[in-house]
């Protein structure tokens, strides 16, 4: 584990931030929708290429379904906390590409079971399966970030670029 430097905290608060608000904008587009905003369905519009959007397998919070699937938002919230946890904490975790193949093979399986039509899960099980494998996604997107933004320094502070 490596610590965040304070030029790429800057650029890891401004992608925590938009992953909060990529978060915020899952949950309040089925609200905004019964009030009538045409905006909301048009956002919702916008999830589209990253999730089928199947109603029924979509979580409900209690104002319609979300624009997401239950499995995409345990993604989202996961992915949302990998990023909090390395700003906060100030450190980077550097997962093994393994362990997210091994978290994430749980969610495949189910998925496959639904390819094949055989029993799947339930959405609230889906969502709590994929949220592993997101936060460490979040983790390694959080490293990424940190590495794009001229994190590059080692160990005795010399740059690692010439």
């Amino acid at each position: 584990m490596n610590s965040v430097d304070p030029r790429a905290r800057r650029w890891l608060a401004a992608a925590t931030i938009a992953a909060g608000l990529l978060c915020a904008t899952v949950i309040l587009i089925p609200p905004a929708e019964q009030r009538g905003f045409v905006a909301a369905s048009w956002l919702r519009l916008g999830f589209r290429p990253a999730c089928h959007q199947i109603t029924h397998r979509c979580l409900d919070l209690g104002s319609g379904p979300l624009p997401i699937c239950a499995r995409c938002a345990g993604l989202y919230a996961g992915s949302l906390g990998g990023l909090l946890a390395t700003l906060l904490s100030g450190r980077r975790f550097q997962p093994r590409l393994g362990w997210l193949v091994a978290a994430g093979a749980p969610s495949v399986i189910d998925f496959i079971f639904g390819f094949v039509n055989l029993p799947t899960l339930a959405n609230w099980p889906r969502f709590a399966l994929a949220l592993l494998p997101g936060l460490l996604a979040g983790l390694l997107l959080a490293d990424a970030v940190c590495q794009l933004a001229g994190d590059h320094h080692d160990q005795t502070g010399q740059s690692g670029i010439t």
